[in-house]
């Protein structure tokens, strides 16, 4: 995964996820950087409600790699 800012381009890879009390937790490298990122279940419903979509679906469902 690729994150772009202004300032940077950032590699991300996920190596883990699990669950801690309330949130979802995933870690991984971000660039040479171990880095976490946290997550509530209303902030991974508003990414489910944005990633489920017909056409986000098919382009997952065909995917060349």
């Amino acid at each position: 995964m690729l994150v772009k800012t202004p300032a940077m381009r950032i590699d991300l890879r996920v190596e883990t996820v699990k669950v801690d009390g309330e949130q979802l937790v995933f870690e991984g490298i971000a660039g040479f950087l171990p880095c976490e990122m946290r997550a509530g279940a209303p902030e991974l419903r508003a990414l489910l409600r944005l990633a489920l979509r017909p056409r986000i679906l098919w382009w997952l469902l065909r995917g060349k790699a």
